[in-house]
């Protein structure tokens, strides 16, 4: 009776899973291969239907995971990558993570990353631009059974992804709250500068700025968003434009990096502006104790490694929780730039 009972209980694990008796005999049996996606669908209908045995982990081997990385040289991304090693290192005997790069002016080759993994892989973390070709390469991966954790931002349109990271538009927001209340009308403008609005995240960020000021300092001109595209000189060049004009600027928001040129071009201006910015590095805990850099908002890059993996890791059934850890969005000044900073 045991066996035939048991053998029922197999039978309703493969009508729940979608696959054969002899598939699900070899997943909980581990007796030859069986292709990850399958293998997943056999363990997850196990544990919905409460099959009372020690079920085999999800994949054969070493799990891998691709994180594909734009090749930006900011202080931000290099702390986000460094925080991946370490992560990386601590899972070193359950996953492998294949970094790759795909340079920004050449979106054909984040595409084919996404496309064309060179291995087979259980999971992938991106840094995407938002365009309808990369949400399209995203959402075939993701119908193909293929976790993916987007650490930019949420990409509009696109189901099934998981975003890990702060509200970019809270951010915004932030930025603007503080901004609103140390400029007045009557002192100036406000410049806004930003990286490239392809990114999901800078739009948001400009948004949530633009919505404040409007509301709490409308009296207050705000001219951009400004596409600079972090590049140190289009900075410095951007702000020299208004050196010499009449109404000084009051304020600055910078959305991404590029700061060694905003500093390069502040020093044209008459007066210093107030100047909120974005991440707790080295160069910025100088700036802000200089004076010349008002405060930052941070994001917490290893934080957002942290549960990345972690995300990847629950997707694929080696965790039996969902994540407990959340980058934390985090306003820094020089008084406090030493307790978030690497």
């Amino acid at each position: 009776m045991d066996k035939i009972d048991r053998r029922q209980r197999m039978a309703d694990v493969a009508l729940q899973a979608g696959v054969s008796l002899s598939t699900v005999d070899r997943v909980l049996n581990e007796r030859g291969s069986v292709s990850d996606s399958k293998r997943r669908k056999v363990l997850q209908a196990a544990q919905v239907l409460g099959l009372k045995r020690l079920l085999p982990s999800p994949v054969h081997g070493l799990l891998r995971f691709d994180l594909l990385m734009v090749d930006s040289t900011t202080d931000h991304f290099q702390r986000l990558t460094a925080a991946f090693v370490q992560q990386a290192q601590m899972h070193r005997s359950r996953l492998v993570l294949q970094r790759q790069v795909w340079q920004e002016r050449d979106p054909q080759q984040l595409l084919a990353l996404i496309s064309r993994p060179r291995v087979p892989r259980q999971g992938m973390i991106v840094v995407a631009q938002d365009t309808p070709e990369v949400r399209a390469a995203l959402k075939a991966q993701i119908d193909a059974g293929v976790p993916v954790v987007l650490l930019t931002s949420s990409l509009s349109g696109l189901t099934g992804a998981t975003y890990v990271g702060i509200d970019n538009h809270k951010a915004g927001r932030a930025a603007g709250r503080l901004m609103s209340q140390w400029v007045r009308p009557g002192q100036g403008p406000v410049l806004l500068v930003t990286n490239s609005l392809l990114y999901h995240a800078h739009q948001q960020r400009v948004q949530g700025f633009l919505e404040v000021m409007g509301e709490r300092a409308p009296n207050v001109a705000v001219l951009g968003p400004l596409e600079c595209f972090d590049d140190d000189d289009l900075n410095a060049a951007t702000l020299s434009q208004y050196s010499t004009q009449d109404a000084p600027i009051a304020g600055l928001y910078t959305t991404g990096s590029g700061s060694t040129g905003v500093r390069r071009g502040l020093k044209r201006l008459t007066a210093s502006p107030v100047w909120i910015s974005h991440e707790a590095t080295h160069q910025h805990a100088d700036m802000l104790a200089e004076g010349v850099l008002s405060l930052v908002l941070d994001q917490d890059p290893e934080g957002q490694a942290e549960a990345a993996i972690q995300q990847l890791l629950y997707a694929n059934g080696d965790l039996d929780a969902p994540p407990q850890v959340h980058p934390q969005l985090r306003i820094v000044i020089d008084e406090t730039v030493d307790s978030v900073r690497p």
